[in-house]
């Protein structure tokens, strides 16, 4: 059976909502339809950042204004759009994440209605931590189905969002975690530094140079000795930007800190020679950080290539996730999160 349905993501980054319509079995194959990038206002922006800055929600209205976007961008995609939607995949706004303690909050009303009589499935990370799994990444098995799709049989999906997440297929053995922290500190640096939101195109790094007893620094960091399945919150690395980053020059700093990416990478693979790198989420569009993985690896090449959008690899995978949720299909594995047995995500709404 095939299924039309819409996934709706909103990633570390904290700038909005992507949305993707995509048409699938479920099981062999994805097509996309339709994706659309509503950004959050700026004051529900700023009000995210400094919830995850302080560490906990000091005002309810933060949510309230959170879920009246999440509702406004979504009736206006789907109303764009005017198909019939088989189901609605919602993910949330994540703005806490530990493996250690198995919490993961995403903040999502689950009472919100939108313009269609389609079921909603949220509470994507919940089964996982529950059957002990690390809550994340949750995307592997749309990675592998893109790879089956592609006729790739030895590749390795970068999602560079906030944080970096990899998935290794090897000829449909699949291995997956976070790599190390993406964009979230290195935006988080830039805006502190300048008030601009990220290095666009990678203009500020694009001079920089390694600071090689700060590359040492936080390569030493002790989540770089554990192999995967691992997973990180946004923040897990931002006790380096207190005084030891915020004394250096922007350009090598944030120079830095990409150079740590695929080094992370690079040391959780034993031979990488004949798998095929292919980067995805924001952190993609980087040039800076493209000519730092030609560094390191052979193969590197953007999904855009394959004539899909980088930008909405996610929650075109929310979607999936959705459908196979209809269908009580696993999602979730031992190699990918350290779940203890293979189970579907997601729940209704």
């Amino acid at each position: 059976m095939e299924y039309i349905a819409l996934g709706c993501m909103s990633g570390t980054s904290l700038d909005g909502i992507d949305c993707s319509l995509i048409k699938s079995d479920g099981v062999s194959y994805v097509n996309e339809i339709s994706n659309q990038y509503i950004p959050y206002s700026d004051e529900l922006q700023l009000k995210l950042h400094n919830v995850i800055l302080k560490g906990y929600l000091a005002d309810i209205k933060v949510i309230n204004q959170l879920n009246q976007e999440y509702k406004d961008s979504i009736n206006k995609f789907i109303k764009k759009n005017n198909l019939e939607i088989d189901l609605i995949a919602m993910h949330g706004q994540t703005v806490y994440h530990d493996q250690k303690t198995k919490i993961s909050i995403q903040l999502f009303d689950k009472s919100i209605r939108f313009n269609t009589h389609s079921p909603i499935i949220c509470n994507f990370r919940k089964n996982d931590l529950l059957n002990g799994g690390n809550g994340a990444p949750i995307m592997p098995e749309f990675h592998r189905v893109l790879a089956n799709q592609l006729g790739l049989k030895k590749v390795i999906f970068v999602n560079i969002g906030g944080v970096t997440n990899i998935t290794v297929i090897d000829n449909q053995k699949i291995t997956a975690g976070d790599s190390s922290f993406g964009n979230a500190i290195v935006n988080d640096l830039i805006y502190e530094k300048t008030k601009e939101r990220f290095d666009v195109d990678g203009s500020l790094s694009n001079n920089g140079q390694k600071i090689d007893d700060l590359f040492k620094y936080i390569t030493s960091d002790e989540y770089f000795l554990e192999n995967l399945p691992k997973s990180l919150d946004r923040n897990s690395f931002h006790k380096y930007l207190d005084n030891f980053i915020k004394e250096r020059k922007l350009n090598n700093s944030i120079y830095t800190l990409l150079e740590v990416i695929p080094f992370a990478i690079n040391s959780l693979i034993s031979s990488q020679s004949d798998f095929k790198i292919i980067l995805m989420g924001g952190g993609r569009k980087n040039l800076t950080l493209q000519k730092i993985f030609k560094n390191y690896f052979n193969d590197v090449s953007l999904i855009d290539i394959y004539n899909m959008n980088g930008d909405f690899i996610e929650s075109q995978g929310m979607a999936y996730l959705g459908i196979r949720y209809l269908l009580k299909k696993n999602s979730t594995y031992f190699t990918t999160t350290k779940v203890l047995k293979n189970i579907y995500l997601g729940e209704r709404c």
